[in-house]
């Protein structure tokens, strides 16, 4: 009976703990990046809508009429 000793056996209680650390991590960093992203468009979102209600007045056009009295 030979016995050899081959490096790319790898247990399988190894493996598969070695998998779940890699699955949680990717995990984790796709939750940071969409949390970064929401926070990110969130910033612009407010930074494009936000007004200073001093010395800007909304103006309404004029109210073209009725088309009844046309």
């Amino acid at each position: 009976m030979t016995l050899s000793a081959e490096s790319s056996v790898v247990p399988a209680s190894s493996a598969s703990s070695s998998q779940s650390h890699e699955f949680g991590r990717a995990a984790m960093a796709i939750l940071v990046a969409m949390v970064l992203l929401i926070v990110a468009l969130t910033g612009i979102l407010a930074e494009t809508t936000w007004g200073h209600p001093v010395g800007h007045v909304e103006v309404t056009p004029p109210d073209p009429g009725s088309f009844a009295r046309r």
